[in-house]
């Protein structure tokens, strides 16, 4: 009896030793991470975005489905908030602690950026170093789509103090983003550059045509309520609830203006979005409204309600990163005087650009987004 109890004991021994020879080894982490660490629920925490950053780790975060898309080499691990399983290269597995996300933040594990993304990044090193050097792709953004809303027959909202139409001040505001855009070296092609009515799947069809590398429609906001008002930038959403419902069927209802069509819409929503393809466009359109409106923003000129979203079938088939930009509330009488005014205007177009900028330096500089 006591024989077979000493075997055992070795045979535990054994395997317990075995298991240690084969576990990962203890990696010590990069001392720029040191710094980001945080206790979340009595464990340590470190944001995933600083982490990728740290180790040079490609990153996608979709905030629709709350999923992290790490790359490195030919290696993909998927992250899921709340979750405690990841896939790496479609295997799944576990980590010690739930991914949290908090106050916009993601935040992962240390022990999982200590067992896996740092033995990772290193084999990345490994490889670069025995690789040959190629010159990496470069990525631009040289073209905008400038789309003036309404023009022509179709006047777009009416202010109900100095009768103010949607469709001037909207070109007005065009122009000035036009010209402060070529001065930064862009180029520029504006569907509308005067006051011409042109049908919203013309449109589509015309900014696919173009070669742009983005797409931004200009509008001014309106609503039943007058104390409504506030800049707004729209991107495409799944949403489905009955409002986008709503406001889709009232946008559908737009497209059967005709000679006698009364085209006033002062007391309604006027919110002409379109219907863009279901791709990594939806990601990137995301990122260039929350830019147009962090610039907003900060020029103060408006009260920044943020980036929104929504799903239109309106304008068709556009293949590029868009957005739809309401330049404050025409309905709004303090708001209607500030549109009036062609200095106002002058450095609302200004914010907007710094925003198309900023989008176009971060993309240029990231080789496409990797911020979560």
């Amino acid at each position: 009896m006591i024989t077979l109890k000493k075997t055992l004991l070795v045979i535990f021994a054994v395997m317990f030793l075995a298991g240690c020879a084969t576990r990962a080894p203890y990696v010590r982490l990069d001392p720029a991470l040191q710094g980001a660490v945080c206790v979340i629920n009595g464990y340590q925490y470190v944001p995933l975005v600083k982490l990728c950053d740290t180790y040079g780790i490609s990153c996608e975060w979709d905030t629709f489905t709350k999923t992290a898309s790490l790359k490195s080499g030919s290696t993909s691990i998927v992250l899921r908030g709340g979750s405690e399983g990841i896939l790496v290269d479609g295997f799944e597995r576990g980590i010690e602690r739930p991914v949290i996300v908090s106050g916009g933040t993601v935040f992962v594990p240390v022990s999982f950026a200590r067992n896996t993304i740092a033995p990772l990044a290193a084999s990345a090193v490994t490889r670069r170093r025995e690789a040959a050097p190629e010159r990496p792709k470069k990525f631009t953004i040289h073209t905008v789509v400038l789309d003036t809303g309404h023009g022509g027959k179709d006047p777009g909202a009416i202010g109900r103090g100095k009768g103010t139409k949607e469709k001037d001040v909207a070109l007005i505001l065009s122009k000035k983003i036009k010209g402060l855009l070529e001065d930064a070296g862009m180029r520029v092609v504006m569907l509308r550059s005067n006051d011409t009515f042109i049908s919203l799947p013309r449109r589509a069809e015309l900014a696919n045509e173009s070669g742009a590398d983005i797409f931004v429609s200009i509008h001014m906001n309106a609503s039943s309520s007058r104390s409504m008002r506030g800049f707004e930038c729209y991107y495409l959403s799944t949403a489905t609830d009955d409002t986008a419902r709503a406001l889709q069927a009232f946008e559908d209802s737009s497209l059967k203006l005709n000679g006698d069509a009364d085209a006033q819409r002062s007391t309604r929503l006027d919110k002409t979005l379109w219907d863009m393809t279901l791709t990594e466009n939806r990601k990137e359109s995301a990122e260039l409204a929350g830019m147009i409106c962090r610039s907003v923003e900060e020029s103060q000129l408006l009260r920044n309600n943020g980036p929104k979203t929504a799903r239109f079938y309106v304008l068709k088939n556009i293949r590029i990163p868009s957005v739809l930009v309401e330049n404050g509330y025409i309905s709004n009488r303090a708001e209607e005087l500030k549109i009036r005014d062609p200095k106002f205007l002058g450095r609302l177009a200004e914010a907007i650009v710094r925003g198309i900028l900023r989008y176009k330096a971060r993309y240029e500089e990231t080789e496409g987004f990797t911020n979560v």
